[in-house]
C-alpha cells in the first residue's frame, strides 16, 4: 500500500494552506504512511530534549541510570503518541477536535483552551533555545535572535501542513548524518568525570523517577497534536504500518537527542553545549548549532500551527494564518520572559504541568475512540464533529466529571516549585501525577459511561463493524442525501 502513496506536490508544499479544522475528504487526501517518521522526527531535533537528557548528570544520577531512564519514558509517551496518530487518517480532523465526541462540542472548549496555552508555552520555549544557538551560532545578542527565530517559525506555520511536511522531510535527513558524526564524536572521545553515579541507593532512585516522569511529560504532550499530521493521509492507509513509522520517529529523535544531552553533559559541568565543543571542531560546532536552529523553526512552526487547530475548535472566528500569528507574537513575549538564568526550572516546571491536564484528557479520548467507537469505525460521520446542532453538540457531562476527578485526583502527587503535595513531598519530589490522572480519569469515565451503554443505539449510533459507516468522498452518512 505504501509504495502507491503520492507525495504532496511541489505546487502544494508551496501553497498556503486554506483549510481549517474541518474533515478532509478524500480528494485532498495525499502522502504514506513512511512520512510519519520525518513528521515525528524533524521536530524533535532541537536543544531542548538535548537539555532535558542531561537534567539527571548534575544530581549525580550519572549516564547509565539517566540513559534506562530516558528509555523508559519515551518508550511509553511514544507509544501514547502513536497511537493517537493513527487516528488522523480515520477521521480526518485534528486531534483536538476529536474529543468533541466525549467531551461534546461546547464541552470541548476546555480541553482545545488548554490545548493552546500548552501550544504557545511550547512555541516559547523552543524560541528561547532556537534564539540560544542562534546566537551562540552568530555572535549577535539573545533577545534580537528571538525576533529572527519566531519571525521564521511563525511564516513556515502560515504556509501549513505541506510545508511542514517537506520541512521535516529535508531536516530529518540532514539531521541523520550530522547527528551520526556528533554521536561518533562522543563515542570516540568517552564520557566525563560525572558518568557515574554519586548517590545512595534510595536518592538514586528518585532521581531516577524523576528523570523518568520529566522525560515522559515531554514526549506523552506530543499526543494532543498527533493527528494534526496524519489526518491527510489516505482513509485506508495502514494502521500498523503507520503506528510503526510514528512510534520510530519519535523515540528515535527523543532517545537518541537525550542520550547525547546526558553525553554531552558529563564532558561540560552541566552544559551539553560546551560539552559538544569539546568532542568537535569549531566548524563542525556551528554545524550542530545550524541544525539545532532549523530544528528550532520546525518545532515552532509544529507548535503555532496546532494551536491554530486548538483555537479554532474553540470557536475563535479567526481564520488559520490570523491565528498562527497572534500566537506567534505572544509567544515571542513569553519568550523574552522565560529565557533568564532560571530557565531549566521554568521547562521542568513546565513539563510536569503540561501532563496535569494532558493525562485525563488522553484517557478519555482513548476510551472514545478505541473502545466506545471501535477503533474510530463507530463515529457517526466525520462532518458531524463540526456541527454545532449536530450528534456532538453541547455539552457531555460524563467525559468533563472524569477529566475533573482525573486532575483533582493528580493534586497529591504533584512536584513542582510552585507546589507540593503530600505524596509528592513523600516521595522526594518525583512528581507520578500523570499515572494518577490517567487512570482515575479512565476508570471514573469507564464507570459514567456504563449506564449510557443501552441507551446508545437508541441515540442513533452506528452499529456497523466492518468499516466506517460514512462515505469518505462526502463525510456523510451512508444513504444520507
Amino acid at each position: 500500500m505504501d509504495k502507491d502513496r503520492v507525495p504532496a506536490s511541489r505546487t502544494r508544499r508551496t501553497r498556503t494552506e486554506r483549510h481549517g479544522i474541518g474533515w478532509v475528504d478524500e480528494s485532498r487526501r495525499h502522502g504514506r504512511e513512511r512520512d510519519q517518521f520525518s513528521m515525528r522526527f524533524a521536530p524533535v531535533i532541537y536543544l531542548a530534549p538535548v537539555v532535558l537528557g542531561g537534567a539527571g548528570i548534575p544530581l549525580g544520577l550519572g549516564l547509565v541510570g539517566s540513559v534506562t531512564a530516558i528509555a523508559v519514558g519515551n518508550l511509553l509517551g511514544s507509544l501514547a503518541t502513536a497511537a493517537c496518530a493513527v487516528m488522523g487518517p480515520r477521521l480526518g480532523i485534528p486531534q483536538v477536535t476529536m474529543s468533541r465526541s466525549a467531551f461534546g462540542y461546547r464541552g470541548n472548549y476546555i480541553p482545545a483552551f488548554l490545548g493552546l496555552l500548552l501550544f504557545i508555552g511550547y512555541f516559547s520555549l523552543g524560541t528561547v533555545l532556537g534564539a540560544r544557538s542562534l546566537a551562540d551560532l552568530t555572535g549577535l545578542p539573545y533577545t534580537p535572535m528571538i525576533v529572527v527565530v519566531g519571525g521564521l517559525s511563525t511564516l513556515i506555520a502560515v504556509f501549513g501542513y505541506d510545508a511542514l511536511q517537506a520541512m521535516g522531510q529535508w531536516l530529518t535527513r540532514v539531521s541523520l548524518v550530522v547527528f551520526a558524526i556528533l554521536s561518533i564524536a562522543v563515542v570516540l572521545h568517552g564520557t566525563g568525570p560525572s558518568t557515574a553515579a554519586h548517590t545512595d541507593s534510595a536518592h538514586h532512585l528518585t532521581t531516577w523517577l524523576l528523570v523518568c516522569t520529566v522525560t515522559f511529560s515531554y514526549t506523552v504532550s506530543w499526543t494532543i497534536y498527533a493527528s494534526d499530521y496524519s489526518r491527510y493521509l489516505p482513509a485506508d492507509s495502514a494502521a500498523r504500518t503507520m503506528f510503526f513509522w510514528a512510534f520510530g520517529g519519535i523515540f528515535s529523535a527523543t532517545t537518541w537527542m537525550m542520550v547525547l544531552g546526558a553525553a554531552l553533559t558529563t564532558l561540560a559541568d552541566g552544559d551539553p553545549l560546551t560539552g559538544i565543543s569539546v568532542v568537535l571542531p569549531t566548524v563542525l560546532v556551528k554545524l550542530i548549532l545550524a541544525v539545532f536552529v532549523v530544528g528550532a523553526l520546525s518545532h515552532n512552526a509544529v507548535n503555532l500551527y496546532s494551536g491554530a487547530m486548538a483555537a479554532l475548535t474553540c470557536d475563535l472566528p479567526l481564520r488559520r494564518a490570523t491565528v498562527v500569528v497572534t500566537g506567534g507574537v505572544a509567544g515571542c513575549v513569553l519568550s523574552v520572559v522565560l529565557g533568564g538564568p532560571d530557565f531549566q526550572e521554568h521547562f521542568n516546571t513546565f513539563l510536569l504541568m503540561v501532563s496535569y491536564f494532558v493525562m485525563p484528557w488522553l484517557a478519555i479520548l482513548m476510551i472514545d475512540f478505541y473502545q466506545v467507537h471501535r477503533g474510530g469505525r463507530g463515529y457517526r460521520w466525520p462532518t458531524a464533529f463540526n456541527d454545532k446542532t449536530g450528534p456532538y453538540r453541547g455539552v457531555r457531562p460524563r467525559a468533563l466529571l472524569a477529566f475533573f476527578i482525573g486532575f483533582g485526583a493528580s493534586v497529591p502527587f504533584m512536584a513542582t516549585s510552585a507546589f507540593t503535595g503530600p505524596v509528592g513531598r513523600m516521595l522526594g519530589g518525583v512528581d507520578v501525577s500523570y499515572a494518577a490522572s490517567f487512570a482515575v480519569a479512565g476508570l471514573v469515565y469507564e464507570l459514567l459511561r456504563k449506564p449510557a451503554r443501552l441507551s446508545r443505539t437508541q441515540e442513533g449510533a452506528p452499529t456497523v463493524t466492518t468499516g466506517p459507516p460514512w462515505d469518505n468522498r462526502t463525510g456523510k452518512q451512508r444513504g444520507e442525501a
